[in-house]
C-alpha cells in the first residue's frame, strides 16, 4: 500500500504512568482529546484537513460508549467521525492499519488515530439485571450529544 504515511512531527504520546500513580484518576478520553488538540495546535497542524478518525480503547470507563464522536467533539472537530476499535493487545496496530486502508481506498485524505486507555481504577463490570432498563443508561444522551438521536422508552 502506498500513499499512507505519518507526517514528520505529527505523532506524540502521553507518559506511561505507574499503576495507581499520579494519572490514575484521569479520564483517558478527556486526557486524549485535550493532549491531541494541544499537540496538533502546537505543531500548527491544520485541523480542518482531518476528515476521518479512529479511536482505539480497550477498557470501559464512564461515557466510553460514545467513543470517537465524543473525543473529536471535545477537540472541536464535531464533523469528524469514524470507528472505535478494541482488539486487546493489538488495538493500536489495528487502528493504524484501518487508517491506512481508509487513505489507500480514497475514503479519507487525513485520518487522526487516537488510542487511549486507563488501567488504574478501571471499573468492575457487573451485570446485576440483564433486562432493558439497565441498558437505557448506555444509550440515552451522552456527554457530547448536541441533539439526541436515540431515546430509550421508559418503563412504567
Amino acid at each position: 500500500m502506498t500513499g499512507a504515511f505519518i507526517p514528520y512531527g505529527a505523532y506524540w504520546s502521553t507518559p506511561f504512568a505507574k499503576w495507581q500513580g499520579s494519572l490514575a484518576h484521569l479520564h483517558s478520553l478527556k486526557l486524549a482529546a485535550r493532549i491531541a488538540k494541544q499537540t496538533l495546535e502546537t505543531q500548527k497542524f491544520p485541523l480542518e484537513s482531518i476528515d476521518h478518525a479512529i479511536l482505539g480503547i480497550t477498557n470501559p470507563q464512564k461515557s466510553g460508549f460514545f467513543g470517537l464522536p465524543w473525543v473529536t467533539g471535545m477537540m472541536g472537530l464535531e464533523n469528524v467521525t469514524g470507528p472505535t476499535v478494541q482488539q486487546a493487545c493489538a488495538t493500536s496496530a489495528r487502528a493504524m492499519q484501518m487508517a491506512a486502508q481508509e487513505i489507500g481506498a480514497g475514503t479519507a485524505t487525513c485520518s487522526l488515530v487516537i488510542t487511549a486507555d486507563r488501567m488504574s481504577n478501571g471499573p468492575v463490570v457487573y451485570y446485576p439485571d440483564p433486562r432493558p432498563p439497565a441498558a437505557r443508561e448506555l444509550l440515552n444522551p451522552g456527554p457530547w450529544t448536541i441533539s439526541p438521536t436515540i431515546r430509550m422508552p421508559t418503563t412504567p
